[in-house]
């Protein structure tokens, strides 16, 4: 019951999405067909990926007054009433980001799904009878890369542009001011998913076809895009305000 949902409202409308632009590219090129999909899929998700980015930087921006009312208020119960006064006062919510990205997950799994099960799933179940099923497939990418194959040079690349992707999330964030052992277990979460992250995803997409490797590379280097230019944004409105 629940993969029937799965495969009806994610699954199956991704892959008939990527069947249909595979079918226009020129010989079936699946790269491009990649690239355009991963393109359009975050471009969907630009309007719930900007405001969790927002809402990260101006929690960062408030940390400096949390910060005094935790070295001026030592009761828990009172600290953390002032502290919601204070979310209160500048229109924050703590967990917005943590809903919007998990409105995400879903899409991003089915996309990750479609890629990681191959091409060759034509089968009546999530190929949509409309749908054009493209004569050929051509797997080749920038003339040297087999996508069908693990490619060593894409599954560096995925794991470079995760750095990279999780250097500037952290940037945002902040590192964790927590005392005792709930902040040393925070700031060791932090250290290994800016080093340990990346090298994860580039064995993973070693081990699997370089589609799903070219995927990672294009979608982390939108998030990297879309990252830069929310903060120049928010510095340019900052100035503008002031």
């Amino acid at each position: 019951m629940l993969l029937t949902i799965w495969n009806t409202l994610f699954y199956a409308p991704l892959y008939n999405l990527l069947l249909v632009i595979i079918a226009i590219m020129p010989s079936g090129n699946v790269g491009l067909a990649i690239i355009l999909i991963t393109i359009l899929v975050k471009l969907v998700l630009f309007p719930l990926t900007q405001r969790s980015i927002e809402s990260q930087l101006k929690m960062k921006a408030v940390e400096p007054e949390i910060a005094e009312i935790k070295a001026r208020i030592t009761d828990k119960t009172e600290q953390n009433k002032a502290i919601y006064l204070l979310y209160k006062e500048k229109n924050l919510n703590p967990f917005s980001s943590c809903l919007l990205i998990l409105v995400q997950i879903p899409v991003i799994i089915a996309l990750y799904q479609v890629f990681l099960n191959g091409l060759g799933d034509t089968s009546v179940v999530n190929a949509y009878s409309f749908v054009r099923i493209p004569e050929s497939f051509n797997l080749n990418f920038l003339g040297f890369l087999d996508l069908g194959v693990p490619s060593i040079i894409l599954a560096i690349g995925a794991g470079i542009t995760q750095y990279f992707q999780g250097k500037l999330a952290q940037s945002r964030q902040g590192k964790p001011t927590g005392e005792g052992m709930s902040g040393q277990i925070a700031k060791s979460m932090q250290t290994q998913m800016l080093y340990v992250l990346p090298v994860f995803i580039a064995f993973i997409s070693y081990r699997l076809a370089g589609a799903v490797a070219l995927y990672w590379i294009v979608s982390n280097l939108f998030t990297i895009g879309q990252e830069l230019y929310t903060l120049r944004k928010m510095r340019k409105n900052a100035v503008t305000i002031a």
